[in-house]
């Protein structure tokens, strides 16, 4: 019966250590693919404000 129960202590202890593992991976991947998305909102609007924006203004001369 003691195996048993250093057995199940042991497993224990190692799902434990994997858990944190994965909770640190998942966390970088998390902060990973909020960098991505801000960049997706923010490298078009800075485009948009330096090459179109300009644009925008000599169409609107005209005007």
């Amino acid at each position: 019966m003691e195996a048993v129960s250093s057995l199940f202590g042991t497993l224990w202890e190692v799902w434990k250590e994997m858990a944190t593992v994965f909770w640190e991976v998942g966390l970088k991947l998390f902060h990973l693919s909020l960098w991505i998305i801000s960049g997706i909102i923010i490298l078009p609007c800075v485009y948009v404000a330096g090459s179109l924006y300009p644009m925008w203004q000599e169409w609107g001369e005209d005007m």
